[in-house]
């Protein structure tokens, strides 16, 4: 899988305006693959290898500076990376859009950001929407909780109420499936 490298961009650039005093070791500590794509510019519409660009970079944050918690440094980098993208009138046109709305663009946007990926709404209601998200290898698995964060800041700032967004993941040998559910009230 690539991806695009706007979104390449949002881990060292979630390091720096978090850790700024321990990016040095952060930089340090990811392998030279992953160190010289950080290290060199990246480019907005450049595709960049998913492992390498995003998957260890996010593991390394987590070894750092979240106990080992995978999970948790993607879903807080994915909540960065809403943060940034959802900034000025963006911000202002979610807030008063529907969370169905924002998600079937979210849909459209994530799909633009990983190929092959085939990302899309499967479901959504009231309270409710699900994403479907395949064609993603097994080892790339940790980009799902990097995507539910983004999801969940994004409904935070659409709905400012309480939600829910779960990831499920489904393995067929290499292949990966996930389908992330938000829910809201």
């Amino acid at each position: 899988m690539e991806i695009k490298g706007s979104a390449v961009k949002a881990t060292p650039d979630f390091v720096k305006a978090n850790f700024i005093n321990r990016y040095s070791e952060w930089l340090k500590s990811l392998p030279s693959s992953s160190r010289e794509i950080i290290e060199k510019p990246i480019y907005a519409t450049t595709w960049y290898p998913l492992i390498e660009s995003v998957i260890i970079p996010t593991q390394k944050v987590a070894d750092l500076f979240y106990n080992g918690d995978y999970n948790k440094a993607a879903r807080e980098i994915g909540r960065y990376s809403a943060d940034i993208a959802l900034k000025g009138i963006y911000k202002i046109f979610v807030r008063i859009s529907s969370p169905q709305f924002v998600l079937s663009r979210a849909s459209s946007i994530f799909s633009t950001y990983y190929q092959p990926a085939d990302i899309k709404v499967v479901e959504s209601s009231d309270k409710k929407a699900v994403l479907q998200l395949e064609k993603f290898h097994v080892d790339e698995k940790l980009i799902m909780e990097r995507i539910a964060g983004w999801i969940e800041h994004t409904l935070e700032i659409t709905l400012k109420s309480p939600l829910k967004v779960d990831v499920e993941q489904i393995v067929n040998g290499k292949n990966l499936t996930a389908r992330i559910t938000a829910m809201w009230q």
